[in-house]
């Protein structure tokens, strides 16, 4: 069947051809309908859209970034391709970019998200299926070249190949850490089994591109067979971290820099060592040959670039620059060194080792690069530069944002393409082009999220300024002169109205603490809630726990620490102390209300104490051992008053409240792990460190049934008519309460808790996140990313930050 312009902009035609014939037939068509339509060629769409053979190109685009996701999830075609166009040309996405040249929503062309548009209405007409909308952009561009090379963990080096056809990366994973890509594909063809310990600074690529060598943190470098993947040589015990690696222009030497202030120069036919050169009084940070193979430059943190004659090891000559070169290159002639300074870079002839007068670049230039004998390029602090090697101008540029942990930059030896990392992925485009807009949000990654599930709003902590995002997934930014914006320890009401978290004065003497409330509807500072210290009780020399602050389930009491082992209760509409709860001279290390409000429960994890109080009367209701560490094992009945707690002793007691009454089972002789009981109270389930699951009836201690689990379950549920489990292999588990039969095995990680109380849940994992309705382990949508951690709010609002495209920022709705 033949497509063209008119069939591939239909909706119903993609989804038939996708779920018939797959991706791959997809990219196909529209491969062949490209060839065959004019540049000039238009079609009228539905409400005046008006589409071309470019809206073939972006939808192909568009496809092919989500690819890998569809092959597998091609029920969610809509899904993808609405996410992406919606936000390519809506005047509404431009406050989320940074444009660095006329951008898709100025252009008189903009009909992507119209069209993304009239496609949402055909299927809500229709009835479609449960579906994921992005509330924000995600990453990945339709226009231009980009290609994005993701990683599990933070990248540290890049490296084209000799060909340019190949790109080396390395990771801060342990093992497996050294990825080879095809630059055309994108796609990874090896991954090689690496250095025992990440952190690989050092990559070079032999001139014949059969080999790959590589240093690391743990004080060694090594070469690898690239097609094979063997290593073929390993280079152990070097005085310091190997910080640069270069191969000489013949390949038959490897040299090796390491912070133990030497360089070692290496033999690749037999892996012996030819030489080392001494001279730099400090570390080692990088390495270059001349093109003539007779001479080597390094740099060094003692402020100097030294010359080395290969045959004789001498030392040739030493520059002595203003600051630590952390980049040198030779030009292709041979005829000029480039190297990184304090303000710039700066370049010396290589006759008499001159340094010319005048720099190149702005401060903090790294990774220096010549493009030709007339270009150099370098990596500034957020702009990739082309400069000419004899004017200083500025050829090009294109804006980035930087890492924390630095960035690397490489350039593919045609000089048409260059790499740059980008924390956990590579970023592979065109010099000259024109970029496409940046996400300002890859600039901002998330530090944490805070908040509970099905409340109205969250707080977004990132490394520069924090965030509420509400239910309907509008975010407000704090402002920068609001307190509380780098605090470990929140809390905040469920109508998203307030937070609260806690403080230290610092300029009282002797220095004293306080529990700050946050209006979250202004982002300002309201009520400072403060007690008198008692006395004995520590304020200031031991720092109190997180999560030390807990607001009630209606929002009307907040429970505080402002003293060691000390809990304050107040009456947050009128800021009243209304009770001092006295615990262990200990940190209190959770703070946490009753589903009903009655009572309050405060765990000391150094003395594995719980005590429960009346919340009226202030009144200590009991007090019990309990293992708290790594996490609390105690479970709170929601519709009676009755308390399971597990022991080190491998004891469940379980305690009626208030009469104090109690049963004991002896469930193992090891510690229980996690504890869960019903809601009415009648059923009880405990883990212990045998990785089985113990079900009782919890009116008369009766054994019920076991479920034996491959690893250790650390937390559980039960609600009829489920028992739900999650255990170190990343398993979420599903059985049935009255019997143990099992129902559900999921790969990824699921609060248990919410499997059974909330409306929608997720399944976290290595994968796309799976989003389930209470109850029910068959997914009703997949998002492509892998989150590290999300959380669902009111009306299916999901706040996430991804794992794969690492801590990104993701605002998504659930449509059923």
């Amino acid at each position: 069947m033949t497509f063209d312009l008119q069939s591939l902009t239909e909706l119903s035609t993609l989804e038939h051809l996708v779920s018939t014939q797959g991706v791959e037939a997809l990219l196909a068509a529209f491969d062949a309908a490209l060839a065959q339509t004019p540049a000039d060629a238009r079609v009228l769409k539905e409400a005046g859209t008006t589409v071309s053979a470019r809206t073939l190109r972006l939808l192909r685009r568009a496809i092919e970034l989500d690819s890998g996701f569809l092959r597998d999830h091609p029920e969610a075609l809509f899904q993808s391709l609405y996410n992406r166009m919606r936000w390519y040309d809506a005047l509404d996405a431009a406050p989320h970019y940074v444009a660095q040249g006329p951008s898709p929503w100025e252009s008189p062309d903009a009909h992507l998200h119209r069209l993304a548009a009239s496609w949402r209405r055909q299927r809500e007409a229709a009835g479609g299926s449960a579906w994921v909308e992005a509330l924000s952009p995600l990453s990945g561009s339709l226009d231009g070249g980009d290609q994005h090379y993701s990683h599990d963990k933070r990248v540290e080096a890049v490296a084209f190949s000799p060909c340019g056809k190949k790109l080396a990366t390395t990771s801060s994973s342990d093992e497996e850490n050294i990825h080879i890509w095809d630059v055309v594909t994108g796609e990874c063809l090896r991954v090689l089994e690496g250095h025992d310990i990440g952190e690989i600074q050092g990559l070079a690529w032999s001139p014949d591109g059969k080999k790959l060598a590589s240093g690391s943190r743990a004080h060694d470098a090594r070469v690898w067979d690239v097609e094979t993947g063997e290593l073929l040589h390993d280079f152990p015990r070097q005085e310091g971290r190997v910080t640069a690696v270069a191969f000489s222009p013949d390949g038959k030497l490897l040299a090796v820099g390491n912070l133990g202030w030497r360089v070692h120069l290496f033999d690749m036919e037999s892996g012996e060592k030819v030489r080392t050169l001494k001279g730099h009084q400090q570390s080692v940070l990088c390495v270059a040959f001349h093109p003539s193979g007779r001479l080597l430059a390094s740099g060094a943190s003692d402020d100097t670039v030294r010359i080395w004659d290969m045959t004789t090891g001498a030392q040739v000559a030493s520059i002595t620059t203003n600051a630590t070169p952390r980049s040198i290159a030779f030009s292709p002639d041979g005829e000029r060194l480039a190297y990184s300074v304090l303000e710039g870079v700066a370049i010396a002839e290589t006759r008499h080792w001159t340094p010319l007068e005048g720099l190149w670049g702005t401060m903090g230039c790294t990774d220096i690069a010549w493009l030709g004998t007339t270009q150099l390029a370098a990596l500034a602090p957020r702009e990739v530069l082309v400069l000419d090697a004899h004017t200083r101008d500025t050829v090009w540029s294109r804006t980035y944002f930087p890492n924390t942990s630095g960035n690397a930059l490489a350039f593919s030896p045609d000089h048409k393409h260059f790499a740059l990392t980008e924390s956990t992925s590579v970023l592979v485009s065109e010099v000259h082009a024109q970029p496409p807009p940046t996400l300002k949000s890859l600039g901002q990654p998330v530090k944490d999220l805070l908040g509970v599930p099905e409340a109205a709003c969250l707080i977004v902590k990132r490394t520069d300024q924090n965030a509420v995002i509400d239910a309907a997934g509008s975010m407000r930014e704090f402002p920068a002169s609001s307190m509380g914006g780098g605090q470990e320890s929140w809390s905040i009401t469920r109508d998203g109205t307030l937070a609260a978290f806690p403080i230290v004065n610092f300029f009282d003497e002797p220095r004293s603490r306080a529990i700050q409330l946050f209006d979250l509807v202004s982002l300002s500072p309201a009520k400072t809630l403060t007690a008198k210290p008692l006395e004995g009780r520590d304020t200031a020399n031991r720092m109190l726990h997180e999560n030390v602050v807990a607001f009630s389930p209606d929002g009307a009491l907040l429970a505080g620490t402002v003293e060691l082992g000390v809990v304050r209760l107040w009456n947050v509409s009128t800021g009243k102390l209304l009770h001092t709860l006295k615990g262990p001279a200990n940190p209190v290390s959770t703070l946490e209300f009753t589903p009903d409000g009655a009572y309050l429960l405060t765990g000391f994890a150094e003395s594995s104490h719980l005590l429960v109080h009346d919340v009226k009367t202030g009144a200590l209701v009991h007090q019990t051992k309990v293992a708290l560490k790594p996490t609390p094992t105690y479970a709170m009945a929601t519709g009676a008053p009755r308390l399971a707690v597990g022991r080190s002793s491998g004891e469940l007691a379980l305690f009626d409240l208030p009469a104090g009454t109690s049963r004991f089972i002896q469930v193992s002789n090891e510690t229980v792990v996690a504890v869960a009981i019903s809601a009415d109270g009648s059923r009880v389930a405990a883990s212990d460190m045998d990785s089985c699951v113990h079900v009782y009836d919890a009116n008369t201690g009766e054994p019920l049934y076991q479920v034996p689990h491959p690893e250790l379950a650390y937390a559980l549920a039960i609600e009829a008519p489920l028992l739900v489990t999650l255990s170190e292999d990343h398993h979420t588990r599903l059985f049935d309460l009255a019997t143990g039969a099992p129902r559900a095995d999921l790969e990824g990680s699921t609060e248990p808790q919410d499997v059974v109380r909330r409306r929608y849940w997720e399944g976290l994992g290595d994968g796309p996140v799976a989003f389930h309705r209470r109850m029910d382990p068959t997914p009703i949508a997949h998002f492509q990313d892998a989150l590290e951690a999300c959380y669902i709010l009111r009306d299916g609002l999901v706040v996430g930050h991804g794992r794969t495209q690492k801590d990104f920022l993701y605002v998504l709705r659930i449509h059923e």
